[in-house]
């Protein structure tokens, strides 16, 4: 499955089981910081949430499967650049839940080489489609992903991000033409 040119070889993207805390979480900041406008009363609501599931004891508390997150690092050379994180989810649709590569890193073919991998991984693990969602003013990965053949598939509303955006790439022929003949309009040949 080719969804780009191929990434630079400086550019190497790894799955790991699980990312490195605080370096991760620092990351992340930087990555978002000009999306992301936490509110007061965002803040207001996460607190009390985390108040309320400490309130309750661990004995009271239901059992955690383990996770099925996956995840991948992108290097430049030795330098953790970018990340994409995902999970396999009902009707064997890979759900992409968070990417994210750092702003001085950004046009270089990262986030390409991280979505090749993602949908190559999905793929081999028989999913059918890859889902995603994103907000309406991230442009710089909306495009990328329809360029890679991704298409708008809703709408939605999340109280701390706003107006999100729905994609989905389907990862077989026939399922992308189904969802040309039944989502686009129809145009007749001319005669």
């Amino acid at each position: 499955m080719t969804l780009s040119p191929a990434a630079p070889a400086l550019v190497v993207v790894q799955h790991h089981e699980k990312f490195p805390e605080p370096e991760f979480s620092q990351l992340s900041r930087r990555v978002f910081a000009q999306i992301q406008q936490p509110s007061t009363e965002w803040a207001q609501v996460m607190q009390a949430e985390a108040a309320a599931l400490a309130s309750v004891s661990r004995d009271e508390a239901a059992p955690v499967p383990p996770s099925p997150m996956r995840r991948w690092v992108a290097y430049w050379g030795d330098e953790w650049v970018g990340w994409s994180t995902g999970w396999m989810d009902r009707g064997q649709v890979f759900y992409m839940a968070h990417s994210g590569v750092l702003p001085e890193h950004r046009r270089r073919g990262i986030y390409s080489a991280l979505l090749t991998a993602v949908c190559q991984y999905a793929q081999d693990q028989a999913a059918v489609a890859v889902r995603s969602q994103h907000s309406v003013l991230n442009n710089p990965v909306l495009v990328a992903k329809l360029r890679a053949g991704f298409h708008v598939t809703g709408l939605s509303h999340a109280a701390h991000m706003g107006t999100l955006v729905e994609l989905t790439r389907h990862l077989s022929e026939g399922r992308q033409a189904l969802f040309r003949t039944r989502s686009l309009p129809y145009v007749p040949p001319e005669a």
